[in-house]
Parts: structure tokens; sequence; C-alpha cells
């Protein structure tokens, strides 16, 4: 199942560094983002993974947005420097916000998933978990795989070739970007939402710049 979450934190961060050679080192920051908002979620308003797991993709995206307006002129190795210097922010913070987020302890008994609300025992729950993510790689892989040969894509491969030359074309490099950040921060969220469901607990050090390399 983990090795399922990486491989859809993989696809997602191939958006930004691959289709638009977009070089960022703290992806993992929307993977923590996803994972504590299904945490905090359940523990202040009792949500379940299914009504958390699309708000996990939204509120990374957020962060994706406000990740990707302030790094808009950079390119190579400064915007390598923000980027991480955004996902150690985002750890500290998750860390430090004790009153929030539990501060080192972070946020435990975290339920899996159900379906149509039947009680699972513990090797059924981890199976069925096991699949749901299997699902939703294939649809990650689907919807990419789509998504290299649309308009979009070829636009963000277009700015990864030459920006100077895909703005002379008439295309927005800051919607392009943006684009970019926005989706590889959607995938990042829902896995982030998952890993949170597998594990049942999520803490700040499973967020460290070591994760954004692994990845």
């Amino acid at each position: 199942t983990l090795v399922l979450i990486y491989v859809m934190l993989g696809i997602g961060l191939n958006i930004v560094v691959g289709l638009a050679g977009q070089l960022v080192l703290g992806y993992v920051a929307f993977y923590a983002v996803g994972a504590y908002a299904y945490g905090l979620l359940h523990q202040f308003f009792g949500f379940g993974f299914w009504m958390c797991l699309p708000i996990g993709g939204f509120v990374a995206v957020i962060f994706g947005l406000a990740l990707g307006f302030p790094v808009l002129r950079l390119r190579g190795d400064y915007l390598a420097i923000v980027t991480l210097g955004f996902g150690e922010i985002v750890r500290l913070a998750l860390q430090n916000w004790t009153s929030l987020t539990g501060g080192p302890r972070g946020v435990s008994d975290i339920p899996r998933p159900g379906l149509f609300g039947m009680q699972m025992d513990i090797n059924t729950s981890t199976t069925y978990v096991y699949y749901l993510v299997l699902v939703a790689v294939v649809i990650t892989i689907a919807v990419i795989s789509r998504l290299k040969n649309s308009r979009v894509g070829l636009a963000l491969q277009a700015l990864r070739e030459d920006e100077i030359a895909c703005r002379a074309l008439g295309m927005n490099p800051t919607i392009i970007k943006l684009s970019a950040f926005t989706l590889g921060a959607t995938f990042a969220g829902f896995a982030g939402s998952f890993f949170a469901a597998r594990q049942g607990l999520v803490t700040p050090e499973s967020f460290t710049f070591i994760e954004s390399a692994i990845i």
C-alpha cells in the first residue's frame, strides 16, 4: 500500500518536474497537508474518509497556489531553494502549532475508510485500503496519460522546453505554472489522505525533506 502511495506521489510530482520542468524540492508539503486535513477534520468535526478525501485535495490545491504565486519569476536552483524552504515551513508549523496539530505527537486514532458503514476487522480493512489505493493509482495513471496529450499537457511541455518561445507563441507562462503546481498538489493531497487512513497516525516526522527526495 505504501509503495502504491509513493507511485501516486511520484506521478503527481512528475507533472511539475517532468512535464513543466519546474524543480520542486518541497513536494512533501502538499502530501502533509492532505494527511493532516483528514486527521484534523476527523478529530474536530468527526468527518469520515470519503468526505475528507476531496477536501484534502482541495486544501492541497490552495497550498499549491500559495506556493505558486510567489515563485512565478524563479527558475532552476532558485526555485528549488524556495520550494525546499516551503516544505520545511509547513513541517515546522505542524510541529510547533501544538494547539491545532498536536505538535510532535501528531494526530492519532484516524479511522480507516468504511464500506457502506460496514464494520471490518484489521485484516479486512487493510486489504480494503490496499485495493482503494490501487484503484486510485490506476485512475491517476489514466488521468496523467490523457493530460500529457491534452492542450494543458502540451502547454506544460512547451514551458519546459523554452519559456521565452512559449510566451512568444501567445501562451501565458503564469497560468501554465500555476496549473502545474495545482495539478501536482492535488494528487499529493489525495495521497496524503490515503497515507493517514493507512497509518491511523500522522506526525511531522513523516514529512521531512528526505520524503521529497524519495518521491
